[in-house]
């Protein structure tokens, strides 16, 4: 299901207005009229959500801490996602691409906003805009001195993946 951008922004609290220009684009798709925009500023990611240059929600966390998802290596499609919080609200940014190479589908991507456990609204890429992956944020985290545990799926300061 798509909702209209207008009626996400009405349905949720926004926190104080930021910008991420300046910073190095990690991932951005557009949805309708609006930008779906990460960017690596220094040791943060920021979400940024609305017109481009001028983002209606921005949401900054530390590397260190913001909740990313790498594909775990198993299913028919590519897929992370990258969770950032504010308020009673997660905003969780994915990617998806089949790995059948004989696929005429592109990448996919979008935001699922949720409330605890329920999801409020899952907004989709325009088709053709999504032109890279989340996969960019495992080198950044790994900058920050973290690495991935693929034992207990989690991001971890010291590992042993054997």
């Amino acid at each position: 299901m798509r909702i209209a951008p207008v009626l996400l922004l009405t349905l949720l609290p926004l926190p104080a207005a930021a910008d991420c220009t300046g910073g190095e684009e990690v991932f951005t798709c557009q949805i309708g009229a609006k930008a779906l925009e990460l960017c690596h500023i220094g040791d943060d990611l920021t979400y940024a959500f609305g017109p481009k240059g001028t983002p209606d929600l921005t949401i900054t966390e530390p590397l260190l801490t913001v909740n990313f998802t790498p594909w775990p290596g198993v299913g028919s499609a590519i897929w992370e996602t990258v969770v950032f919080v504010n308020d009673d609200y997660a905003y969780e940014v994915w990617t998806s691409v089949e790995r059948d190479p004989e696929s005429t589908e592109g990448r996919h991507g979008g935001v699922r906003v949720l409330q605890g456990e329920e999801t409020v609204a899952e907004l989709e890429c325009d088709q053709g805009t999504p032109l890279q992956s989340l996969d960019g944020i495992w080198d950044l985290k790994e900058s920050v001195g973290l690495c991935w545990e693929f034992g207990s799926q989690s991001w971890k300061t010291t590992c042993d993946n054997g």
